[in-house]
């Protein structure tokens, strides 16, 4: 009976590893300095195309 339940309590386990993980990280604050990008003035642009704040992304008017 115990072999059977091995992977069952193994899956639960991780399950819950990650739910704790999960609150733990959420309830962590910013650290300092960490501000938000969509409010920094003055990004020019840099090789990251990817990223939404590059001014070959923006909607042209």
């Amino acid at each position: 009976m115990g072999i059977e339940l091995a992977p069952l309590l193994w899956v639960l386990f991780l399950v819950g590893i990650f739910i704790l993980t999960y609150i733990l990280n959420k309830n962590t604050p910013k650290p300092e300095g960490c501000e938000n990008l969509i409010s920094k003035v003055g990004c020019k642009g840099c090789r990251q195309f990817s990223c939404g704040h590059h001014p070959d992304r923006k909607e042209k008017n």
